[in-house]
């Protein structure tokens, strides 16, 4: 019987010896008398089963190979995938009690935004009042450029001197920061980077007490932090000092309602003290900050220090939740969409295992009549399943290897802590556990069906090919529904990678009220004047100046683009669609109606300040009225264009040109255009509208709410390639400052990919599963229906004999693919619309139900599957009943 299926006599002798010999663990068998201890034998039995393993395996290389690979796949995407979870998401922080540390931040309970601030009033009143914190520390993301190392432009931050030691960290040379040097004057003191001194400075070890300049002032250094201190962002190349400046009582001037009651906004970082959790925390320091009315700004409605104005939310998240907490959602989609892969990959290498068993079943048999148990049978059919999926780990860890350590270039977002990821110790073991679960998942259904055969009718069977019937869910269950199964993943990852897709092209189709065609776009960064200060002289002196530098810049770009003939349009504005938009609210009411005793009932609207020609430059929908002209200077009257929510708001559909608004700071504006609204933010598509008002660049005073910036964003519109013009730009940036640098000059097509990557790398990584599941899919209806119409030769011979046409054999092949199909779509659908909404957070513009995509997903599984299934149905129709029957 052996030898009938292809194994020599030195093959057959080693088969039966080893099956009958190696089942001393088995009841049956006789028990050595040395063997006296339990787990000797057991490894020896274990050990003799990986031998026979091995060598059975060698004797089908292809076979081995292929499942191998096959599994290899799986797990070198779900150890890939566990890398970068567990390196994001799971390792703690580099720092002591890394769990006790935690962001602390304060903002009104109206604005819901994910910005968490803390201020020199509030920060001082908890550091006094509040018992859940050990230490408290602030910090500012900044700048600066250094004259000393060829004007450079230096990423940095302002600290707390009370962050290093928060946070466990020494320097590598020199000192900390002392409480001291956080005072105005004494902070000319600069920490370094050690990167930065690496590379800046060749690892000096005299660098501590020299000078370095940042924005025209000198600074001491005074020491140098450890190799991998990143806090707050990992591009930082200094730290200096945090002077938070002593709080002063609120000015009298100005609505009450308005009034700033803080000079300095920075965020805020704490430990906790033992025993004490985030929610308790923050319970506390808003009671505290409630009643004393310490918000960021106090409002209208009454007074905070009597509990009826408006409720202080205070936000205490622990600090690896708050770096990595955002990228939560999207990396578990991705792990659901890795493990699919895995489990269809497992019921494949099922298949086959299932498949290759036919062949041994002869064998099976024999060694059973020889001696062997059903146990010692699964156990040896387990270990041979086991060995492939370890094999296929190995492979798979290299694969992984290589993919974590280009991950940061693969994936299109700033992943905090991805570049962190590697193969470590946790990642291994990771591997090698789930490489055993998988082999004993795959080898399960082929180990309990070819351990329970009927000793008698397979050794005595004639030919394997004549018995059954054309039945293929009786035949050859286990097979059949494995392969419905993969039907089943196969659609689900479809179904996904359908809504993925359909959200992406929402984004890059959906009009944002511009057009982005041809339009280059730049910031235009100046020198940074002082530290940033919410202080109404501060305020306006600021906006002031930056004001001259961009009225300047203005001046310079039109003499020396107006001449161009290749440009319709430029301007400037303080903010740029898909940009971090430092935009400030102010609120409206329409000129000659009362204040409104609730300011909650003026419209809040987001303020754009813009240069003439921009709205040109970005094409904007004028829909009533003009846009701005250089007529609107400074001393011409006070004018703005609405968007359509506006106007809406304010006139309840009315004409709006022509008619006049009013803050609450006093000068009317008057309304002398409306455009269509636009997208400004963010990717989110169904939001409702905005009000925005565009206001005059010459027109703006620094007044409360209106804000300033050393830098503003520059557009151009040309005919050609619009990139050319990005010289002249740099030419009049110049000119205004020699200080003055261009940033981040793309095309705004560009940065609407830019903005889009994200959800376009999420519908490639999850389509690339799904086409790799439905080739899988696709093979397994191939595999079984070949392997079904090879064994059924004869009964497909008689049937010809006996009249049957080729119509009726193409049918009777293609009602089996049927029955997979129709049974796995099915199931899949299923499965799909409660899998989609997981998907909720990553979509934009289309529903986890979306009708289309759930009506398209099983018409190309449907059309895979019929291609699956024409070659064996073609070979069944030609199947000679001459030859088919010549052996029966």
């Amino acid at each position: 019987a052996c030898g009938a299926h292809g194994l020599g006599r030195a093959d057959i002798i080693e088969e039966a010896t080893e099956s009958m010999f190696a089942t001393a663990s088995d009841g049956n068998a006789v028990r050595d008398p040395n063997q006296d201890e339990r787990g000797t034998r057991w490894l020896g039995d274990l050990g003799r089963d990986l031998l026979h393993a091995v060598r059975g395996l060698r004797r089908s290389p292809g076979f081995a190979a292929s499942v191998a690979l096959m599994l290899a796949l799986g797990l070198g995407a779900n150890t890939a995938m566990f890398g970068i979870v567990y390196g994001v998401l799971l390792r703690p922080l580099p720092y002591p009690n890394a769990a006790a540390i935690v962001r602390i931040g304060e903002s009104l309970g109206s604005s819901g935004g994910s910005d968490m601030w803390l201020s020199n009033r509030s920060m001082p009143l908890l550091e006094e009042s509040a018992e859940s914190f050990e230490q408290l520390a602030g910090y500012q993301e900044i700048s600066a450029r250094s004259a000393s190392l060829d004007g450079a432009t230096l990423s940095g931050a302002r600290v707390s001197p009370s962050l290093f030691p928060l946070l466990g960290s020494r320097p590598r040379l020199g000192r900390l920061f002392t409480e001291e040097e956080a005072r105005e004057g004494a902070d000319r003191v600069v920490l370094l980077s050690h990167g930065m001194w690496t590379t800046r400075f060749g690892s000096d070890a005299d660098i501590v007490g020299t000078l370095v300049d940042l924005d025209g002032e000198p600074h001491t250094v005074v020491g140098v932090l450890p190799d991998g201190f990143d806090f707050p962002n990992p591009a930082n190349q200094f730290w200096t000092p945090l002077v938070i400046p002593p709080f002063a009582p609120p000015s009298t001037d100005g609505p009450a309602e308005l009034r700033t009651v803080v000079t300095l906004v920075f965020g805020g970082l704490g430990r906790l003290r033992p025993g004490v959790s985030p929610e308790q925390a923050a319970t506390e320091a808003r009671t505290i900050l409630q009643a004393s009315g310490a918000g960021v700004m106090a409002r209208a409605g009454g007074n905070q220090a009597s509990g009826d104005g408006p409720e202080i939310v205070v936000r205490v998240v622990p600090l690896l939740e708050e770096m990595v907490g955002e990228y939560r959602p999207a990396l578990l989609v991705l792990t659901a969409a890795t493990a699919l892969i895995l489990l269809i990959a497992c019921i494949n290498a099922a298949g086959l295992l299932l498949a290759r068993g036919v062949t041994r079943q002869r064998m099976f048999a024999l060694c059973a009549a020889l001696g062997a148990g059903r146990g010692r049978l699964v156990r040896q059919l387990l270990t041979e399943s086991v060995a492939l999926s370890l094999t296929g780990g190995v492979l798979g860890l290299a694969a992984a290897a290589v993919v974590l350590r280009v991950a940061p270039a693969l994936v299109p977002v700033d992943v905090a802590r991805l570049d962190e990821v590697r193969i470590d110790e946790v990642t291994v073991a990771f591997t090698v556990g789930l490489s055993v679960f998988v082999g004993l998942l795959s080898g399960a259904v082929p180990a309990l069906q070819w351990s329970r055969l009927d000793l008698v009718r397979t050794l005595n069977e004639g030919n394997a090919q004549s018995a059954g019937g054309f039945r293929l869910l009786r035949s050859n269950r286990s097979r059949a529904v494995l392969v419905m199964a993969q039907v089943a993943l196969a659609l689900v990852l479809l179904v996904g990678t359908g809504l993925l897709l359909r959200s992406f092209v929402r984004l890059v189709t959906f009009d944002r009220g511009y057009d982005p065609a041809n339009v280059v776009s730049t910031q235009a960064q100046f020198p940074f004047s002082g530290q940033p200060s919410m202080a109404p002289e501060a305020r306006a002196d600021s906006a002031q100046h930056y004001g001259r530098l961009h009225q300047r810049l203005l001046d310079e770009m039109t003499a020396r683009l107006e001449s161009l003939p290749d440009v319709e349009a430029f301007g400037l504005s303080r903010s740029l669609p898909f940009e971090e938009n430092r935009t400030s609210e102010t609120l409206f009411r329409v000129a000659g109606t009362p204040m409104p005793s609730d300011m909650n009932e003026m419209v809040r609207t987001k303020v754009r300040v813009v240069s003439p020609g921009y709205v040109e430059a970005m094409r904007f929908r004028l829909l009533d009225g003009r846009t701005f002209t250089r007529l609107d200077g400074s001393e011409s009257p006070r004018v703005l264009v609405a968007n359509e929510t506006l106007a809406r708001e304010l006139f309840g559909g009315g004409p709006a040109v022509g008619q006049r608004v009013v803050s609450p700071f006093g000068e009317p504006w008057e309304v002398v255009g409306v455009v269509g609204d636009i997208v400004h933010e963010g990717l989110e598509l169904t939001a409702e509208s905005q009000a925005e008002a565009f206001f005059p660049l010459a027109q703006i005073r620094g007044e409360r709410g209106f804000g300033w910036s050393s830098m503003i964003f520059v557009a151009v519109r040309t005919t050609g390639d619009s990139l050319a013009v990005v010289p002249f730009l740099r030419e009049a940036a110049t000119a205004t400052d020699p200080q003055a640098r261009l940033d981040s000059v793309m095309t705004m097509e560009a940065r609407l990919s830019t903005a889009v990557a994200e959800p376009r790398f999420y519908a490639v990584f999850v389509g690339s599963f799904a086409g790799v599941a439905l080739l899988l899919a696709a093979l397994g209806i191939f595999g079984l229906l070949s392997y079904t119409v090879a064994q059924r030769q004869g009964e497909i011979g008689i049937r010809m004999a006996l009249g049957a046409r080729r119509g009726d054999i193409l049918a009777l092949v293609g009602r089996q693919a049927a029955v997979l199909v129709a049974v796995g779509a099915a199931t899949g659908m299923a499965g799909a619309a409660a899998a989609s909404r997981v998907l909720e957070s990553l979509l934009h513009g289309v529903a986890t139900d979306d009708l289309l995509t759930f009506a398209a997903a099983p018409l190309v599984l449907v059309a895979v599957a019929l291609v699956a299934c024409w070659l064996p149905a073609r070979r069944a129709t030609r199947v000679n009943p001459i030859k088919a029957l010549r052996f029966e």
